[in-house]
């Protein structure tokens, strides 16, 4: 993936983790879950923690991975957890980020402490997606029986906990690293059909939701059948879409920008539901217009935030692994 394609899925990730997780997770005093306008925001989000591991996986395969690299990783991993869950309970006004979720740091330290095997993976392209394409047929399946044995513990397990979810969608940032897979969807043919996929893929979700999802949802306690396995699909198809814009077909400014944003990536992911809590007990959210002023405060915020801490050395720490 190219420079510019890869900033800007990390910056669509600092964006869609403030309009999905400050939209679905967080109450005011705006009964915002009929709005379409919200409801829009809050679907074409949900594309945000898949976008986190695969541009983690993606990244990591770009490294030079030792036993120290490793052991690096898992330290800073919880480092961060520990740090901001304390500052969690000594300090009301914040609230956890979503990257501060138990499930959230048990994914990632599952991961790196298995990295090794990913490495093993890595090198044998063929195993890899062969691995890839039996997790995503796993997690259908889970999903399906889930449906059919609700009473069963076995297939309990809620979706944030399934852990291979998340192993699945990083494995997938590492196969995307791939000389000979970046070479297939690096073709500009390939990019322009990813882009005009997506609305399409967006659409069918959007009315697959509408008229069975969440029918399903209510009886059902809370399963999933085809959403999971489609935003999989958007995911892909956006980063295939995104790795199609070179980095002379954006203004220098604008490429900037982009630069600038996608580094801020993963303090936003901690900072942003703090920002938003703070920024309510401020502003009354009695309409729409001020639950998106709200919401882009919290983005602005949490991204200018990020980048002050990231310019010291002691301070970055605590908002990037």
């Amino acid at each position: 993936m190219n420079t510019t394609g890869l900033n800007i899925i990390k910056t669509l990730g600092c964006l869609t983790a403030v309009t999905f997780f400050t939209v679905y997770n967080t109450y005011d005093n705006y009964n915002y879950n009929y709005d379409s306008i919200l409801a829009f925001l809050t679907f074409i989000s949900t594309i945000a923690t898949p976008l986190f591991f695969v541009v983690t996986g993606y990244m990591d395969a770009g490294s030079q991975h030792t036993t120290e690299w490793q052991m690096k990783k898992i330290r800073s991993i919880l480092t961060l957890f520990i740090f901001w869950f304390s500052i969690y309970y000594l300090w009301g006004p914040y609230q956890k980020g979503y990257l501060i979720q138990p499930w959230f740091i048990f994914s990632l330290v599952i991961i790196y402490t298995f990295h090794p095997v990913v490495e093993w993976l890595a090198k044998r392209r063929v195993i890899l997606a062969a691995l890839i394409a039996g997790l995503l047929i796993f997690s259908f399946a889970y999903d399906l029986l889930a449906i059919y044995y609700t009473e069963h513990k076995a297939f309990s397990t809620p979706a944030q906990f399934r852990i291979w979810t998340w192993v699945l969608y990083y494995l997938t940032g590492q196969l995307l690293y791939d000389p000979v897979v970046s070479a297939l969807y690096g073709r500009p043919r390939v990019a322009k059909i990813a882009a005009i996929a997506i609305p399409f893929v967006y659409i069918f979700t959007w009315f697959y939701e509408k008229h069975f999802f969440f029918s399903l949802f209510n009886m059902e306690r809370n399963s999933f059948i085809l959403t999971g396995s489609q935003v999989y699909i958007l995911v892909v198809l956006i980063i295939i879409a995104a790795n199609g814009v070179k980095q002379d077909a954006t203004r220098l400014p604008v490429s900037e920008m982009v630069s600038s944003l996608g580094k801020t990536m993963t303090g936003v992911y901690i900072l942003h539901y703090t920002f938003f809590n703070l920024l309510i007990q401020w502003i009354p959210i009695n309409s729409l217009t001020a639950k998106l002023l709200v919401i882009l405060l919290t983005f602005l915020l949490s991204v200018l935030s990020s980048m002050l801490l990231l310019k010291n050395s002691v301070t970055k720490k605590l908002i990037t692994f």
